[in-house]
């Protein structure tokens, strides 16, 4: 027999039991050493794009960020150009609001300076369209943010972008990660690093077929896996072959070390590989996704995005 109740103890004791919807936390994250904000706004001073911004930064600094927008933070006793440099240095994301009128005064005098100062693969764009208008030819490159629909069918897919983890360097480190390749396999790196080297995922990338000018040496694989916080292997019949005995054997950091099965004639991996997760790019899923969240990960795997043999 089906019983129902509808005291308040039993509502109540209902409420309490009921399992707990899950909600996407968009706390903001601490500021690393040297950034004082999260976002930096470029936009236009007119009182549409102004107003867009105030309301946007303001539900923002609601949830923990650090703000700037240069009407609000400008420095009066410095110049234009030590202004924006001082912004684009203290500043972890940079908010293009593109409009009509933005597009027109405010990104011409932006690009100059950041082309100037040779900052572009530094900076971490998040276009936003706050209008119709034409996207400037080197920001057609990013993905962005189309907010002329409704707050609901974009606010969470800009929090993301907002929030979403950058991969930090650490001191003394100049790559995210070196890829140890045979030349053979130089137009598979080329490719795979063409992905990772976008603004969208931020890497730096060395590898031999790109950035060795004189050739490989014993010397220069050293010097770039010590300025590298991850070693990707591009694991093929030529690389075990010729590479790996010669130059990688024995040199590695199994705790930095990825490797990646690019062959179908790869059988037999060597005793020292046994024991590591490889990634298998020979298949049709999502490896490069894969590669990509282990290299910022620093080289460690996680249970959660494993492709195994």
């Amino acid at each position: 027999m089906l019983v129902c109740s509808t005291s308040l103890e039993s509502l109540a004791w209902q409420r309490q039991h009921a399992p707990k919807r899950e909600t996407v936390k968009h706390d903001a994250p601490p500021l690393p050493i040297g950034k004082d904000f999260h976002v930096f706004f470029s936009c236009h001073s007119n009182a549409a794009d102004s107003n867009w911004v105030k309301v946007v930064t303001r539900e923002l600094e609601q949830k923990g960020y650090k703000c700037c927008t240069f009407h609000k933070d400008y420095d009066v006793g410095k110049s234009f150009s030590d202004n924006l440099k001082m912004v684009l240095e203290k500043s972890m994301r940079v908010v293009c609001v593109l409009s009509s009128a933005y597009i027109k005064e405010e990104w011409s005098q932006l690009e100059m300076e950041i082309i100037s100062n040779g900052e572009m693969n530094k900076i971490v764009f998040i276009p936003v369209l706050i209008e119709p208008c034409d996207i400037p030819p080197f920001l057609k490159y990013y993905k962005y943010i189309n907010a002329l629909n409704s707050k609901e069918s974009w606010w969470n897919n800009f929090l993301y972008e907002v929030r979403r983890d950058v991969p930090t360097m650490k001191s003394k480190k100049k790559y995210h990660v070196f890829f140890a390749h045979a030349r053979a396999d130089t137009k598979w790196v080329a490719d795979v690093v063409s992905h990772l080297e976008t603004p969208q995922e931020g890497l730096a990338c060395c590898y031999p077929g790109r950035d060795f000018r004189t050739g490989i040496s014993m010397k220069d694989i050293e010097n770039a896996m010590k300025r590298s916080l991850t070693t990707v292997l591009v694991l093929s019949p030529s690389f075990l072959s010729f590479e790996w005995k010669k130059y990688y054997e024995g040199r590695l950091r199994s705790n930095r070390t990825l490797p990646v099965i690019v062959s179908d004639s790869v059988a037999n991996l060597p005793i020292s590989l046994d024991d590591m997760i490889c990634i298998d790019a020979r298949c049709s899923g999502d490896w490069l996704s894969v590669l990509s969240q282990a290299i910022k990960q620093h080289g460690e795997l996680k249970s959660d995005f494993q492709i195994t043999m």
